[in-house]
């Protein structure tokens, strides 16, 4: 008979090991061990075990998931009626105890008082899972784990909206040359500065990370013309491979469309990653934001997946 538990110390181990399995059904096995595994997740100064279940048949670990509640707005709604299922995953043994879990799962969510769950991480800067392979930027549940967005859909959550994951390759990069980045180019610089995290959650989630802001400055006047940021991996806290990028276009002037001197401070991003050996930069957009997506292409970037956010309501 399949038991949930909460976690012990003692699965650290199975954790990765259901981990890769889970990942391994929909792909290549993802490049993650228990030090990995441990930092990602149980590092994190929010980091409960009440928050953790393991399913277990026979004694050994075949699933488990992580949910969390994050303490800020999310997608406008307050923080103290969500939660995030960070994670779900099993092995080819685990498909026997995973609705169990999503079930007990769902009881400890209702039971910390939370009125709805949001199933997989978001562009996520919550949780942990920020680069934690094959997680990346974060697209809700990915289109090709079907396996879950199957058990999601058995329990009465729904698609609450699509993403798109692009991604370019830094060596070789060619910018888009025209009349307008050609006039960019000779009146502007761009500058590049540490982030600090200043809220509690947001820097012990993005622990593992370095965030970078570049501004793209007029010669003439010293007028700030665009706005982007860049998370690369900390080599000391090593989660993310350290020759991949996210690109955080949370701060760009409007949601859906890069403005032309936005277009012309990414292009120079990620010309100057292949220099410090960082030869993959990604980011997610929303679906619907055909423009944004129009404009990315421009600059290289290519799908390389699509994913939903799954949303259920008690």
């Amino acid at each position: 008979m399949p038991e949930i538990r909460d976690f012990c110390n003692a699965d650290l181990p199975d954790l990765a090991r259901v981990w890769s399995q889970h990942w391994s059904a929909t792909g290549a096995p993802p490049p993650v061990s228990t030090t990995i595994i441990e930092r990602a997740i149980l590092s994190r100064m929010f980091f409960t075990s009440r928050e953790l279940l393991v399913a277990t048949i026979d004694g050994k670990v075949e699933a488990w998931c992580h949910f969390t509640r994050p303490g800020q707005s999310i997608d406008d709604q307050s923080a103290e009626d969500v939660a995030i299922l960070s994670a779900i995953c099993f092995t080819p043994a685990g498909l026997e105890c995973c609705d169990d879990l999503l079930l007990a799962a769902m009881d400890r969510i209702a039971a910390m008082g939370c009125h709805s769950i949001l199933a997989g991480p978001l562009r996520d800067q919550q949780c942990g899972y920020v680069g934690l392979p094959p997680i990346g930027h974060g697209i809700g549940v990915p289109d090709y784990d079907v396996r879950v967005s199957s058990l999601l859909s058995r329990h009465g959550f729904r698609p609450g909206g699509s993403y798109e994951r692009l991604a370019v390759t830094t060596a070789p990069y060619r910018p888009p040359v025209n009349r307008e980045m050609m006039q960019f180019r000779r009146t502007t610089r761009s500058e590049c500065s540490g982030v600090v995290p200043q809220q509690t959650r947001y820097a012990s989630a993005m622990a593992h990370m370095d965030i970078e802001h570049y501004q793209l400055i007029n010669h003439r006047n010293g007028d700030r013309l665009a706005h982007c940021r860049l998370w690369l991996s900390d080599p000391e806290a090593q989660v993310m491979n350290c020759s991949e990028a996210i690109l955080d276009l949370s701060v760009i002037e409007r949601p859906h469309e890069l403005t032309p001197a936005e277009v012309f401070l990414v292009s120079v991003m990620v010309q100057s990653m292949a220099t410090r050996c960082v030869f993959r930069v990604e980011t997610v957009i929303d679906a619907e934001s055909s423009t944004l997506s129009e404009q990315l292409t421009n600059l290289h970037f290519e799908s390389v997946g699509g994913g939903q956010r799954w949303k259920k309501e008690f």
